[in-house]
């Protein structure tokens, strides 16, 4: 059994391939950069954007369905992405590690996507905006997403985190990741849920996270959670299947209990509850 001091046989706790000042500096830039367009420049420079794309909206109703799918399919979002993490599972010993902190990482970096769209005084959505005139596509609902901002995309800080992540044992593998990771954001940029900056702002985002998180100590802390892997393996499989499946879907089953839990008590407290 592995220590905490001392890695699985065959771990090098080298710098990932992603290191480097080059990787992380672009990153910082892309978000920053996808920031001040959000704040600054989306009027002049994204609103085309949005309105040339949108002008495809309702024109045919298998396009739109299409997008539609691609925004509400679990087994069409996050779903391949997690498949992809559990087929590198298996390549060798020394790659859980990573694997285990990129799956830690993605799933900050999508719930630190989420508290900045809370938190900061960006923008509404696309089709919330009343100056872009937004044709909504057949299957959007008017007020989807009405209640917190758009910037940046929690889905995409998620989905290219993901993608990082297989890259750290399959590049071959995440480069057709990353590609679906577009074209699941773009058909979200479609839809109205996002600006181009939110989803390059997440891209900045998880990359970022990613790196942070294959780190000497945080892959330390990782090779000591893979010791269950061979000292309780039906257990550490069975909250990995938990956990993975709840990745795969941004925690939406985990967040709706929560709301649920929330209105109970709320409404305990207001009827003269303790």
């Amino acid at each position: 059994m592995s220590s905490f001091a001392e890695p699985p046989a065959g771990l090098t706790l080298r710098s990932p391939r992603m290191s480097g000042l080059l990787v992380p500096l672009a990153a910082a830039s892309l978000l920053v950069a996808s920031a001040l367009v959000a704040g600054f420049r989306q009027q002049d420079w994204e609103y085309p954007i949005i309105r040339a794309v949108n002008a495809h909206a309702r024109q045919s109703a298998a396009l739109d369905r299409a997008m539609h799918a691609l925004t509400t399919r679990d087994l069409l979002q996050g779903v391949p992405f997690v498949a992809l993490v559990w087929y590198c599972w298996f390549d060798s010993p020394a790659t859980r590690a990573r694997l285990l902190a990129g799956l830690a990482a993605a799933t900050t970096a999508g719930m630190l996507s989420r508290v900045l769209q809370l938190l900061l005084p960006t923008h509404p959505r696309p089709l919330h905006q009343a100056g872009l005139g937004f044709v909504l596509p057949f299957g959007v609902e008017p007020e989807a997403l009405n209640h917190y901002n758009s910037f940046p995309s929690d889905h995409g800080a998620l989905y290219f985190a993901l993608c990082a992540v297989v890259g750290q044992a399959r590049p071959r593998l995440a480069i057709a990741a990353a590609a679906w990771a577009v074209i699941v954001d773009l058909a979200r940029v479609y839809e109205g849920y996002h600006f181009p900056s939110d989803i390059s702002g997440s891209i900045g985002l998880a990359v970022l996270v990613v790196l942070l998180f294959q780190t000497r100590p945080v892959l330390a802390q990782a090779t000591r959670v893979l010791d269950l892997e061979s000292s309780a393996r039906p257990g550490f499989y069975m909250l990995a299947f938990l956990v993975t499946c709840q990745v795969a879907t941004l925690f939406d089953d985990l967040r709706q209990l929560g709301r649920g839990l929330a209105a109970v008590l709320i409404h305990h407290d207001v009827f003269g509850g303790s």
